[in-house]
């Protein structure tokens, strides 16, 4: 029969096989292979481990044969006090026989044969007392060698009783050792699962922080993205606003140039000509003014409108915390 060993915390691991066999040599030696006395013998180990080795040995042996039952010693007592109490009556009326068959021999020598049968008479009955209390004595010394091994048989059995209570107040201390045990093992438990729980609860907040997050960097994102196009279209409105002023600096140009080409034709009209140049001339200024009012409008509107852009951006970022 095998069993799996485990290792003890210290040394090599015990196996099934070495507490077996040194319970066997503890039987042999006419000792009770009990815990203390196996892990003596093997030089140490783990008592959990042997004991649980040692047990199933036990187990795998044929069941003892029943004890025979025994005398209370008190009452083994009894009779060798009664069987001494009869020898020495016996002794005693052996002794007071022997005398009256002394006397009887005496009186029968006086007077002849019957006296004579009454000597042999009186021998018989002084040998079967001598022979009674022969038998008495050995029955007394049989009792007492019976209560001696009665004796040793108590001893035994109550070297094996507080063996045994030995053994239990063990394997009670190690009952009590599993119970701290799984305590602190329970205690760990719901330890690791309010740990758990509390994790369970940040990771809900942290999801759902993110998820806020995620919402206002969309949010910020959609205005960020409605902002460039609302910049694009000022960007494109004032492109097309120069270019369209450039268009008619150009004209202007143009229509100067034609005016000083008609003066140096035309000198005579060149009165005519000077009066509509500088009223063309103040008409140009005033567009030209108003061209500049509309560009400086453009410009502080792009202005405002990058203030507000770099506002919203400093702020959202305080909104997602």
């Amino acid at each position: 029969m095998s069993h799996a060993s485990d290792t003890p915390g210290a040394g090599a691991p015990i196996r099934y096989e070495q507490v077996a066999a040194a319970a066997e040599n503890l039987e042999h030696r006419g000792a009770e292979p009990t815990l203390h006395r196996v892990l003596e013998l093997l030089g140490g180990g783990s008592p959990h481990l042997v004991q649980r080795h040692l047990g199933a040995w036990r187990d795998a042996r044929p069941a003892p044969e029943p004890t025979p039952a025994r005398l209370p010693e008190s009452l083994l007592e009894a009779l060798e006090r009664e069987l001494a109490r009869r020898g020495e009556a016996g002794l005693a009326e052996g002794r007071r026989l022997a005398e009256e068959a002394r006397a009887d021999a005496t009186t029968l020598a006086e007077s002849g044969e019957g006296l004579e049968r009454r000597n042999a008479e009186l021998e018989s009955r002084l040998a079967l007392v001598e022979r009674e209390s022969r038998e008495a004595r050995e029955q007394r010394d049989a009792l007492r060698a019976e209560r001696d091994t009665l004796r040793d048989d108590l001893e035994q059995e109550r070297q094996l009783a507080r063996q045994a209570q030995e053994e239990l107040i063990q394997q009670r201390q190690q009952v009590a050792l599993l119970r701290e045990q799984l305590e602190e093992a329970q205690q760990a438990r719901l330890t690791a699962e309010r740990e758990t729980r509390a994790v369970e609860e940040e990771r809900i907040k942290a999801e759902r922080a993110q998820a806020v997050a995620e919402s206002q960097r969309d949010g910020a994102l959609e205005q960020a993205r409605e902002k460039a196009e609302q910049i694009g279209q000022l960007k494109r409105e004032m492109q097309e606003e120069r270019a369209r002023q450039r268009q008619e600096v150009t004209e202007m140009r143009a229509e100067q140039k034609a005016r000083l080409d008609a003066v140096e034709r035309a000198k005579q009209e060149a009165q005519k000509q000077a009066q509509e140049a500088a009223q063309r001339a103040t008409k140009a200024e005033i567009r030209a003014e108003a061209l500049q009012a509309t560009q400086n409008a453009l410009k502080s509107r792009m202005d405002a409108m990058q203030v507000q852009q770099r506002q919203r951006g400093m702020r959202s970022p305080g909104e997602r915390d």
